[in-house]
């Protein structure tokens, strides 16, 4: 059966908002410890993520939303906002257990880590997905952790 041009892309855009609006409330851990390794591994999968899904890429960065739904980017911003508070329990964790500074600014930090991750989704989607979000990883982190 052929569609209407656009037709698609709002049935997929229908869909992913269902799916958002319905959360299925389980948690997702990282089994581990340490709370600058939960960091570094949030952040390697929401890059890693991306690079193997362009499309949600581009949900996530707003490209796909443009007059869509306003619950659509809400949900998206929810969950922004979820993973900047995951950032700042895992960031908690690494002052309790001496890996950063007691005097640590855990919001500023969240952010600012949150902001390199939707940062590299940006360079991603705007270079047509020619941009590794995991380029520089392994030089990246070490500044990103503060070792």
């Amino acid at each position: 059966m052929a569609t209407k041009p656009g037709e698609r892309k709002l049935q997929i855009l229908q869909t992913i908002a269902t799916m958002l609006a319905q959360p299925k409330g389980e948690k997702i851990t990282t089994e581990e410890t340490s709370g600058l390794k939960q960091v570094e591994n949030v952040l390697f999968l929401l890059l890693r993520f991306a690079q193997k899904n362009r499309g949600m890429t581009r949900v996530l960065i707003g490209d796909a939303l443009v007059n869509e739904n306003d619950r659509l980017q809400l949900r998206i911003n929810q969950l922004l906002d979820r993973i900047e508070a995951t950032l700042k329990q895992s960031l908690r964790i690494a002052v309790t257990e001496g890996e950063l500074p007691a005097d640590t600014d855990i919001g500023a930090r969240a952010n600012v880590l949150l902001c390199y991750v939707i940062g590299r989704w940006q360079l991603f989607g705007k270079s047509g997905f020619t941009r590794d979000p995991l380029e520089q990883w392994a030089k990246q982190w070490p500044v990103l952790s503060g070792k």
